[in-house]
């Protein structure tokens, strides 16, 4: 339903929506422009590599694959990412992509940034899941990372377009490749 732009107004305090229940009033929204958390995982170490990254070379090599991140986030998913937005008819809007947030968090000693130590969904972002339960937010601190290609179903279709079918997406993106052996008859 991100596509879309639904979403459920819950008004018990102890009620949690999800698909199955639907408890809660349906709405769509009415904004013309999106916050888009684009460059969050980048910058804070949200992403699996990211931790195996830490878990084979510490410190350093975390950052330098976060580095890496950053320097192609804008060929990578920015573009696919507008245009999940604009086919809804919105604009987004990426803050954590803010010059100032990117120094801000470029400040931040690394291991005040994210605990990879810990399990997933818990070290991984911790400064963003900090801030979260700051904010009053207790819900949003604990909710594991959903991609924008995959709520919108994007990354499927573009796979069916691209491949034929998400299994040969998949398969040609492992290197799925049959390697035949020459043998020489000499």
């Amino acid at each position: 339903m991100a596509g879309s732009w639904w979403g459920w107004v819950v008004y018990e305090e102890n009620s949690k929506y999800n698909d199955e229940n639907r408890q809660g009033v349906k709405y769509k929204s009415k904004a013309r422009i999106v916050l888009v958390g684009s460059g969050a995982d980048e910058q804070c170490a949200g992403y699996g590599r990211h931790r195996t990254k830490y878990r084979s070379g510490s410190w350093l090599r975390l950052h330098e694959e976060m580095k890496l991140d950053m320097q192609r986030i804008w060929k990578r998913n920015l573009g696919r990412d507008d245009r999940c937005i604009a086919d809804t008819g919105k604009e987004g809007r990426f803050p954590f992509l803010d010059e100032d947030v990117i120094r801000t968090l470029l400040g931040i000693p690394l291991w005040e940034v994210t605990n990879l130590d810990q399990p997933s969904g818990i070290g991984d972002t911790k400064i963003l899941r900090e801030v979260a339960e700051l904010l009053g937010l207790h819900e949003a601190a604990t909710l594991p990372k959903r991609a924008i290609q995959f709520g919108t179903r994007i990354a499927r279709e573009s796979n069916r377009k691209n491949f034929g079918s998400n299994r040969a997406a998949n398969q040609a993106s492992a290197g799925s490749v049959v390697i035949h052996k020459q043998l020489d008859m000499a």
